[in-house]
């Protein structure tokens, strides 16, 4: 008997190629001869998933969870977060009195130096915050640098 994973997966990509329920249904009927989806079974709905990923479906992978790390543990912060920091101090303007930036790593992080990712991520999104307000939403390519 085919299993729920597999009947969600089949609604999803119906709403990709934007099938609607009866549409979805005939497939189904065309594809094995069966009017239900439920009473498919398991090599049936690899047929019909197979059938509409040949349609255009796409099916996108699970990402894998991250790893837990144990509570002693923490991560330093990245050059990719330090780096980002720098860019978003250069749109807002305070290359020139980096006094600023301490001063507002201070007031976030209660510290003046980033030391972890997790402080690194609440500077980023703060400076992010005041680029967007100051620049009226303009952070064309922030975001596509900061991976955050």
């Amino acid at each position: 008997m085919i299993s729920k994973d597999q009947i969600k997966l089949i609604w999803v990509l119906a709403r990709q190629l934007d099938l609607n329920s009866d549409e979805l249904h005939e497939v189904v009927a065309g594809i094995t001869g069966k009017d239900s989806i439920k009473a498919l079974s398991v090599g049936e709905g690899i047929e019909v998933v197979n059938t509409m990923i040949r349609a255009g479906g796409k099916v996108k992978k699970k990402r894998k969870p991250r790893r837990k790390l144990p509570p002693n543990v923490v991560e330093m912060v990245t050059g990719e977060q330090l780096e980002f920091i720098r860019f978003l101090e250069g749109r807002l303007g305070w290359q020139d009195n980096p006094q600023r930036l301490k001063a507002f790593v201070r007031r976030i992080i209660k510290r003046e130096v980033v030391r972890t990712k997790q402080e690194g991520s609440k500077v980023i999104q703060g400076l992010k915050s005041m680029v967007s307000r100051n620049k009226g939403g303009g952070m064309d390519g922030a975001n596509e640098m900061s991976g955050n």
